[in-house]
């Protein structure tokens, strides 16, 4: 996991609010009318829980009937939090700790948003500190450095023919270039 992306530059700054006495039955309404998996309880502008849908889902299987079941019936008291200076590792670990998908993102006491396990994944290949452009632009530089060597057009340095055909993926020893791509043979011939 890259450590050099912090909570702040993947959380969700827009998250879903309800309150203490809101009805369980309206909150899922609402969770599936966002489309969010977790809800931030708030009390004025402290949060105070959290609801997520596997809260809700137990509470339907165990309980027959949902009227007069209400947010504070069902939600998880002093939530886990993180700040959002703190890396990815450190909220994945703050995850695994508490046995959590979600994370409340608080600076000074005050919510600044959420952070979701699947934020967290999806960020993980994230560096800040890369320029994709220059990254792929060494990356085609070395490609065409090995194509023209293969082609005996090269500075001389040798350079294997075996690679993956860029076309269909198979692994052949024999790739040339064709259309600025390197294909095997029978892509080649088509």
């Amino acid at each position: 996991m890259n450590g050099n992306v912090t909570v702040g530059q993947v959380m969700r700054r827009d998250f879903v609010g309800a309150n203490e006495g809101d009805g369980l039955r309206e909150t899922a309404a609402l969770m599936l009318e966002e489309n969010v998996d977790t809800v931030v309880v708030l009390r004025g502008a402290e949060p105070i829980g959290m609801v997520t849908q596997r809260d809700v889902l137990e509470t339907a299987v165990e309980r027959a009937d949902l009227d007069g079941v209400t947010v504070a019936d069902v939600m998880r008291s002093n939530p886990p939090t993180v700040a959002p200076g703190e890396s990815l590792t450190t909220a994945t670990d703050q995850m695994s700790g508490t046995d959590s998908r979600h994370l409340l993102v608080t600076e000074d006491e005050e919510l600044a948003g959420v952070i979701t396990e699947h934020d967290v994944v999806t960020a993980s290949t994230l560096d800040p500190g890369v320029d994709r452009e220059h990254v792929e632009a060494d990356e085609r530089a070395t490609i065409e450095a090995a194509t023209a060597t293969a082609e005996g057009t090269g500075t001389g340095e040798e350079y294997s023919n075996q690679g993956i055909c860029e076309l269909c993926g198979t692994l052949s020893h024999d790739l040339s270039s064709f259309n600025g791509q390197l294909v095997c043979t029978d892509c080649k011939n088509v």
